[in-house]
């Protein structure tokens, strides 16, 4: 593609964009102030307050971000990522997006850590009204209305995972918010272990940066979402590593484990499904150069998520009846009030924030050179992004995600920011120290002035 042609491309992307927002904005605003039931306050966001939910503030613990931005910028400037064993980097990855999120959060005290836990709407306040795991499994459908929006929402399997930890005397707030921060610490092992095991070492250390400071952090250590996405992710990337396992026996067993996983995942939420769309990717890659070995994998892994969907039937959940229940549960909520016209647009400009100016970057600049030929490596982690691009586009336009994407897509956002990659190369350290500032920057500020629910 000539660069005129590549320059007219990317303006008229970043124009659409700046209507968009504008438009979101804009329509949000009226619609938050002349339909407080739609639940906004923050237009496109959710707002904790749904009158209005921006509030500048400032924390000490915003600093400590800055740090952690700054240790992350450091790192990419000197080319410390390629200085060490890539092991160490996934773990420095994993404990940065941890830390990140956490001081993130505490900018609102350990409220900002306790809220989404806490919150009347959510799975923790209805373990006393739930009886117990084997009854409420077989009755979850017919008296899904007694619960609350949350638990409404979505499948039995955290509620479940709850009861468990009630059965070990931990059925308190700080336990369950524990499993919102544990998740936030795995997603970038599970995403980092995939991008090693698709496209190798190198575009780990270049994904690494982007996956600590990215402003999907602030909903990643509030929300259980964050859980799904971890659970997501290693299941995903089990399915990469066996994909090029050499002895057949071990394909198989990992092909199940992570068939397991995400079966387990749609048991969390219903759209687990769609993460499956990046496991398909990874087996595209592999495709070409090793068809049987990625049937054995791909049919171990729907044994094992047939497997999961079999115990939850013996249980007495059957999950197209909650499909179809929640459906109607959806439909009579704040969906009715939530015009599609307005949030079909809205939340492509939340996932675009989610995943920041880098990751946003990333996609316009694929965008412009879509002609021009992919490397290997290319190729691949463009099939990873395109597989939860996809997914996520599925979700906008199913008219099932009226708004509040920026908690519940926290299964593609990882994924997608993979995109932001291909701006960090090792021969050109400024450049990609430029976007990750930029990334994590966005980050901050965004958590400065949005107090939002998660």
């Amino acid at each position: 593609m000539k660069p005129l042609v590549r320059r007219a491309v990317a303006i008229a992307a970043v124009l659409a964009v700046s209507a968009a927002t504008f438009y979101s904005v804009t329509r949000g605003r009226h619609l938050q102030l002349t339909a407080p039931e739609v639940f906004l306050g923050a237009a496109p966001f959710v707002g904790r307050d749904f009158r209005d939910g921006w509030d500048w503030r400032f924390a000490w613990s915003l600093v400590g971000a800055i740090v952690i931005l700054s240790a992350t910028a450091l790192a990419t400037l000197r080319g410390w990522w390629w200085r060490v064993r890539v092991g160490w980097v996934v773990a420095g990855a994993a404990i940065g997006a941890g830390a990140f999120g956490v001081l993130l959060a505490l900018t609102d005290g350990f409220d900002g850590l306790t809220h989404g836990a806490a919150d009347p709407s959510e799975y923790w306040a209805n373990l006393s009204k739930t009886p117990p795991a084997g009854e409420f499994l077989r009755t979850f459908v017919a008296h899904l209305g007694r619960y609350s929006v949350h638990v409404r929402g979505h499948p039995p399997g955290f509620t479940l995972l709850l009861k468990l930890l009630g059965a070990a005397d931990l059925s308190r707030v700080w336990p369950v918010a524990g499993l919102s921060i544990l998740g936030a610490v795995a997603l970038p092992i599970g995403v980092l272990i995939t991008v090693r095991a698709v496209a190798g070492d190198d575009w780990v250390r270049r994904s690494a940066p982007f996956l600590v400071v990215s402003p999907y952090a602030i909903w990643l250590v509030t929300s259980a979402d964050s859980l799904y996405a971890a659970v997501g992710a290693v299941g995903v990337a089990a399915i990469a590593v066996s994909l090029r396992a050499v002895l057949r026996r071990c394909a198989v067993i990992g092909g199940l484990f992570g068939g397991v996983l995400l079966g387990l995942l749609i048991f969390g939420t219903y759209l687990g499904v769609l993460v499956g769309l990046v496991a398909i990717g990874c087996a595209f890659g592999r495709w070409r150069r090793d068809r049987r070995g990625v049937v054995i994998v791909l049919v171990a892994a729907m044994v094992g998520g047939l497997a999961v969907v079999v115990v939850f039937r013996a249980a007495g959940f059957w999950w197209f009846d909650g499909v179809d229940q929640t459906k109607r549960e959806y439909w009579a909520g704040s969906a009715q009030f939530r015009p599609f016209s307005y949030f079909v647009v809205a939340n492509l400009v939340v996932a675009l924030a989610a995943i920041g100016p880098a990751g946003a970057f990333g996609l316009i600049r694929r965008l412009a050179t879509r002609a021009e030929p992919l490397l290997e490596g290319d190729r691949k982690i463009w099939l990873l992004v395109g597989g939860a691009l996809t997914a996520l586009l599925i979700s906008n336009f199913s008219r099932y995600t009226k708004g509040e994407v920026e908690r519940i897509w926290l299964l593609f956002y990882p994924w997608i920011v993979l995109a932001a990659s291909s701006l960090h190369r090792r021969h050109r350290p400024r450049c990609a120290t430029r976007w990750v500032v930029l990334q994590g920057a966005a980050a901050i500020v965004l958590q400065a002035v949005l107090l939002t629910k998660w």
